[in-house]
């Protein structure tokens, strides 16, 4: 599904946008909007990722190997 949208820009921003769709780098605007939301989005993930890494290195997880295990950390949470 696709959606439109329509957004304000300030007139540099806009100007900035131009070249680089100009300049070949894009093929249009919504390529240039879309693409730099994938990367706002994928650097969120990425920053998870990072942290949860980190967490592991500082001892802070725990690995839940089986359904059992899963079954029991997760019945902690609806009490």
């Amino acid at each position: 599904m696709i959606n439109t949208i329509n957004i304000s820009l300030p007139s540099q921003m806009k100007s900035e946008a131009d070249k680089l769709v100009a300049s070949g780098h894009y093929a249009s605007f919504s390529d240039l909007a879309r693409t730099a939301i994938r990367k706002l989005v994928e650097s969120k993930y990425e920053m998870w990722i990072r942290e949860a890494k980190a967490d592991y290195k500082s001892g802070k997880t725990v690995a839940l190997e089986t359904p059992e295990e899963i079954s029991a950390y997760l019945s902690k949470f609806s009490k």
